[in-house]
């Protein structure tokens, strides 16, 4: 029997499946691909950063944890896009990482001493964290059941509106309250990038339209290097070739504390992702499947033990990459699997890296604004699908948003909550799908859904 869900009797499912298998040619190939790298690469470092300054990581392995990183999620990301036996979701999706587990990773480094000897407790947590995913990837499949329209909905808008907080620290420049916060200069490469994006979307047309998020990048990064912002002399100092091998800070250790909560942290993630399986889902124009969903949590968890291998922060699917997919109107997986390529051979050339890295947090911060507003768009778009004239739903979507903005704008709320807890609380992504869950399950039940939804 093939695992699809009811559809009306149209050709759009096929249709669907024949843009996320398509080539592109080989110019137009080879520009898509270097767009999703660069969303993915001038983010997704932001992790290792701070996880490294929490516990004190020495200088030297912070730039091998940066390329661990990027080497894990280019692998994590071919396997996903093209899949490997049941595991991969096929599907557009770039593999990176995700905030839930910053805060686990530094308590657990901390925790175990710091530095060196604090990383390999991480490693070691997120090994059994992401067997345990992998184990635990079919009860995210079944999840479908609950998720129609007027959660999908709400949840894929808070995916995008809780993202947005992120990028005003980027534009701005750093932490708000730092001498050059909001300057000139920031605001400046921020608003460069923003119109550099507007004017190719209003009047670029094939090509240059669909890497509009690139060519504002480039503008930005050019803007910021003639204001003083950006800073590329880092470029001449790293080297040409560096090659990451597995346990390179040396074996994982593993303790009880630890792997508990490393694998909260890590089943959360995968309420995300499951949420992100489902925006790009509606960007595709067919939601996953439940055998997707299993096989796309599947990859999340066999990502996680990869990270742990090779050294890395648990690679998991990075929301920013989604927004891209709709900005484009390129649809590839086979495009998105390039860019994973690309960020393999990345993690061997720390000198390409260094440019890459180098682009000022304003133009990043512009960019990626632009990406999650189109994801809560998307949300937006998903939630006319459902009968918001009705009250039951209307007060389903209120509240599941009003409750997601609760730990989005104040994360602290919630400090004298259990730490296990907390962290299942302080992600606005998690809290609005368990309560648009729990909210349709009560005014809703769990009704047979119409074909459109």
């Amino acid at each position: 029997m093939v695992d699809r869900p009811r559809t009306a009797p149209n050709t759009a499912p096929a249709d669907a499946d024949a843009a996320v298998d398509e080539v592109p040619r080989l110019g137009r190939f080879a520009l898509y691909s270097v767009q999703h790298l660069l969303t993915f690469y001038a983010t997704v470092l932001v992790l290792p950063v701070i996880i490294a300054a929490g516990i004190h990581l020495p200088q030297a392995e912070t730039v091998v944890f940066l390329a661990a990183t990027v080497l894990a999620g280019g692998i994590a990301t071919i396997v996903q896009t093209v899949g490997v036996w049941r595991i991969g979701i096929r599907k557009p999706l770039v593999l990176g990482g995700s905030a839930v587990v910053i805060g686990p990773a530094i308590a657990i480094g901390n925790a175990n001493g710091g530095g060196i000897g604090g990383l390999l407790a991480v490693f070691g947590a997120s090994i059994v964290a992401g067997l345990v995913l992998a184990a635990a990837s079919p009860l995210y499949g079944a999840l479908l059941r609950v998720f129609p329209p007027v959660v999908t909905g709400s949840v894929i808008a808070m995916v995008g509106l809780s993202l947005l907080p992120i990028t005003v620290k980027l534009i701005g420049g750093g932490e708000p309250g730092t001498k050059s916060f909001g300057s000139a200069a920031n605001l400046a490469v921020a608003a460069t990038t923003v119109v550099t994006v507007l004017l190719i979307y209003r009047f670029g047309k094939g090509l240059l339209k669909s890497i509009a998020i690139l060519v504002g990048l480039v503008a930005g990064g050019a803007v910021g290097a003639a204001v003083g912002v950006a800073d590329f002399s880092g470029v001449a100092d790293a080297n040409w070739f560096s090659f990451v091998v597995p346990f390179h800070f040396g074996l994982p250790t593993f303790n009880l504390s630890a792997v508990l909560a490393m694998t909260v942290a890590v089943l959360i993630v995968g309420v995300e992702c499951t949420s992100s399986y489902f925006a790009v889902g509606e960007i595709l124009g067919r939601g996953p499947t439940d055998k997707e969903v299993r096989r796309g949590i599947l990859a999340e968890g066999v990502a996680a033990v990869l990270g742990g291998i090779v050294g890395s922060v648990p690679p998991t699917t990075f929301n920013g990459n989604i927004g891209l997919v709709r900005a484009s109107n390129v649809k590839s997986r086979w495009v998105v699997a390039a860019a994973g390529v690309l960020m393999v051979v990345l993690s061997c050339l720390p000198k390409v890296a260094a440019v890459a890295a180098a682009l000022p947090a304003p133009a990043v911060g512009a960019a990626l604004m632009t990406l999650f507003g189109i994801i809560a768009t998307v949300g937006i778009q998903t939630l006319g699908k459902a009968d918001l004239h009705n009250d039951r739903n209307l007060i389903v979507v209120a509240i599941s948003l009003g409750a997601g903005f609760v730990p989005t704008s104040y994360p602290e709320i919630f400090n004298a909550f259990p730490q296990g807890l907390q962290m299942v609380l302080q992600s606005g992504i998690v809290v609005t799908a368990v309560v648009a869950v729990a909210l349709n399950l009560i005014f809703n039940g769990l009704q047979r859904h119409a074909p459109a939804e």
